[in-house]
């Protein structure tokens, strides 16, 4: 493997950041690259371009990069923002590092506090674009990053950014490395505007933080708790539970919130911004003690009617992401929605979805053959709705995991096993509870 990422697996080792090698569940390795067999390995490739070779791990690793960290921070600082002194003086120059974050911590990892900090950036620009303030470009140091790490999430912004000019937006971003800086990673953004397209400001009202952390946990306490669906979380606020002689402690849930609007100027980049800042904060909190995070549901009720880009590009950014910072034995992202449907197994849709219909439908007729409880069979969109409502929340919803808890929960469950039983609870023709008043209790936690 290349230097730069051994130091960077090594630090969070040392940390205890990451506890187990997860790359032993269904990982190979091609040279210095890490390269995930797809869970839907036989239903076709992921649809999502050049985001789809992020997800597969294809960044290539830049051998000469260096974290910077053995710098003099201070003078290092003053170095480079002589090179933009214009920059500084004008407000356009940003230079973030872990210690100046909100809740730093000495588990705060240098590579997502970058990933936060750089979408929080993208989605600051528009903002101020929106408020007609005058600046076209902007700049970003990351001094405790690679410039393959920087460079990678440079991608995936300019990725969106090319399918953002197909929608024709009135406003898109492109980003890119600076050549004035040799020392530190600098950020150059370019903000481009579609003179025939006028900005509106969106009139949509969402619910609050508050509402949606509600609503999600009565969502939780049905679905998760009572239901069974989650056979590792017990209640509301913690999760985890059943997996301690394996190494994984019982920590809170993280809800958060996201005001972020679909097909918004910006609703893409505020949603990467709040949910990086959110897996930031959740790897600097550790995964046990008072303040230990074990998981973290994001509610984004702005993309509640947008279930095709929430599913499609949201999630291939946010899992090319992942990769970005050489993440994948840290955190995993799981997609829920209101609008769930399970895939068709046609194409794979990414690692955080639904298993496909076809291998639902297998598991099904497999374990329901030997289950007293289950003598009449379902229909294949009996089967789908099984599936669709154990990802049906009350809004779109970010789910992250940590690798050693999914790790642990696939090495303690029979997985279709579980499928077989959670879709026969909710679907299940003798005592499932059925598609009508599964729909009727989603709605009524909706306007709770």
């Amino acid at each position: 493997n290349d230097p730069e990422s051994e130091k960077r697996r090594s630090r969070r080792v040392q940390r205890g950041s990451i506890n187990k090698l997860v790359n032993n569940l269904g990982s190979t390795n091609k040279g210095d690259k890490k390269v995930k067999k797809s869970k839907e390995s036989d239903e076709g490739k992921n649809p999502w371009g050049v985001v789809s070779n992020i997800v597969q791990g294809v960044f290539q690793s830049d051998t000469t990069d260096s974290t910077n960290r053995d710098n003099p921070n201070n003078k290092l600082r003053k170095s480079i923002e002589v090179v933009y002194t214009s920059e500084v003086k004008d407000g356009s120059f940003r230079w973030i590092t872990s210690e100046e974050m909100a809740q730093s911590t000495p588990l705060a990892d240098e590579d997502f506090v970058a990933a936060a900090a750089f979408w929080r950036m993208a989605s600051d620009i528009i903002i101020s674009q929106q408020q007609r303030q005058n600046e076209k470009k902007w700049y970003l140091a990351l001094p405790e990053t690679t410039v393959a790490v920087a460079s990678n999430l440079c991608d995936i912004l300019n990725w969106y950014g090319d399918l953002d000019k197909e929608d024709d937006a009135s406003m898109h971003i492109v980003a890119q490395l600076d050549s004035r800086s040799d020392d530190v990673p600098v950020i150059q953004f370019t903000l481009s505007e579609n003179n025939d397209q006028v900005y509106q400001q969106p009139s949509k009202l969402l619910p609050s933080a508050a509402d949606t952390e509600r609503q999600t946990k009565a969502w939780v306490t049905r679905l998760l708790v009572e239901l069974g669906v989650c056979p590792f979380t017990k209640s509301s606020q913690k999760s985890g539970q059943g997996l301690g002689d394996m190494g994984v402690p019982v920590a809170n849930i993280m809800y958060r919130h996201s005001d972020a609007l679909s097909r918004s100027d910006g609703g893409i980049y505020l949603i990467m911004a709040d949910a990086w800042e959110a897996i930031s904060d959740m790897v600097a909190a550790g995964p046990s003690g008072k303040r230990g995070v074990s998981s973290i549901l994001l509610s984004a009720p702005g993309f509640d009617d947008d279930f095709t880009l929430w599913a499609g590009p949201v999630f291939a950014m946010l899992e090319a992401g992942v990769s970005a910072i050489q993440a994948e034995e840290m955190i995993g992202v799981v997609c829920f929605h209101p609008q769930y449907v399970v895939p068709d197994g046609k194409s794979w849709p990414g690692f955080g979805h639904m298993h496909s219909l076809p291998r639902l439908k297998n598991w099904y007729n497999q374990y329901s053959s030997g289950s007293a409880e289950s003598t009449i069979p379902l229909e294949d969109d009996e089967i789908a709705a099984g599936g669709a409502f154990q990802r049906r929340t009350p809004h779109a919803v970010i789910n992250v995991l940590r690798a050693e808890q999914l790790e642990a929960a696939e090495g303690r469950r029979s997985t279709g096993e579980l499928y077989e039983r959670n879709i026969r609870v909710l679907m299940g023709k003798e005592g499932g509870i059925g598609l009508e008043k599964l729909t009727k209790d989603l709605r009524l936690e909706q306007q709770l």
